[in-house]
């Protein structure tokens, strides 16, 4: 065979190096527990998100506000105070909406037979708060704690009394 003088001979080069893996060969196994682990938290937050919340019963709901409204200072107490009972008597009651005068909830409230052995605390406590509220009487929060205690014990006595029902 005839070269050319500027053409060489075909030579072999030798191995190349070895190709690094790729990216889904390296990072495969992270991947996969990655895609687990969201896919449980996933699941495990549904679950939590899916759960029935327990609903304190209102006398319990009544009682845990109370509670909470005996350390602030007196005009605060009468507010958290009424709103928490009124709250609780609109819980045992539809007739006792909370957005109902003291007027418009006793003539309400009258001819309820829940409501008939609490009735004078009932009234007497929301007529002194709202004298403390509207007129500015004096009014001594632990006095008002409890006629209310009072009143809503009288009405869950009567709701036992009655068999649960209203």
């Amino acid at each position: 065979m005839i070269l050319a003088a500027d053409e060489k001979p075909f030579t072999l080069l030798g191995p190349r190096p070895a190709l690094p893996p790729g990216w889904w060969e390296s990072y495969w196994a992270v991947l996969v527990l990655g895609l687990a682990a969201t896919t449980v938290l996933a699941l495990l937050l549904a679950t939590w998100l899916r759960r029935p919340r327990r609903v304190p019963a209102p006398f319990a709901a009544f009682e845990a506000a109370l509670t909470a409204a005996a350390d602030r200072p007196a005009p605060e107490v009468t507010r958290a105070v009424t709103a928490a009972f009124r709250a609780y008597l609109a819980a045992a009651h539809p007739a006792a909406h909370p957005a109902l005068s003291t007027e418009e909830l006793s003539a309400r409230l009258a001819n309820l037979p829940l409501f008939l052995p609490a009735r004078q605390p009932l009234l007497a406590a929301l007529r002194a708060a709202d004298a403390a509220k509207f007129a500015g009487a004096p009014l001594e929060p632990a006095i008002l704690i409890a006629a209310v205690r009072e009143a809503a014990t009288r009405v869950e006595d009567a709701r036992r009394a009655l068999g649960g029902a209203a």
